[in-house]
């Protein structure tokens, strides 16, 4: 029995990840908007004094939606997240994505230390509009 099937994923509204984040998303179609705040940083102050940053991203179509999007962190660096949209069995959403945080390097010789990857999973904890401030 696939319960997947019953229902299908909206990425629109708020996220909360294992480390803590935070994530609001709309879309448009295929666009997604919204703004992520981090509760981590690669450095002190990478992330800016507030730890947000505008969300820019594409979603796919039917009912478990691939998603993409990123940010421009205010220090320069940038993240990207890419993964999918499900519908857990009880109903709850989550979305289950590979990241890669690039850091600026200040030379060539810097590059091989200045890109990260890894996981993170985010749970549906809301609308958009019951968000304060988004």
């Amino acid at each position: 029995l696939n319960l997947s099937l019953a229902s299908s994923c909206n990425v629109t509204g708020q996220w909360h990840s294992e480390l803590g984040s935070l994530l609001w998303l709309t879309t448009v179609g295929p666009e997604v908007r919204g703004v992520y705040q981090t509760a981590v940083e690669s450095a002190l102050g990478a992330a800016g004094h507030n730890h947000q940053a505008k969300i820019v991203g594409v979603v796919g179509e039917g009912r478990q939606p691939t998603i993409a999007f990123s940010v421009l962190w205010i220090k320069g660096s940038c993240s990207a997240w890419v993964g999918q949209c499900f519908v857990l069995p009880g109903g709850s959403q989550v979305l289950k994505t590979l990241w890669m945080l690039r850091s600026v390097a200040e030379t060539s010789l810097d590059n091989w230390d200045s890109t990260r990857l890894g996981e993170d999973q985010f749970i549906f904890v809301g609308d958009v509009e019951n968000a304060s401030g988004h």
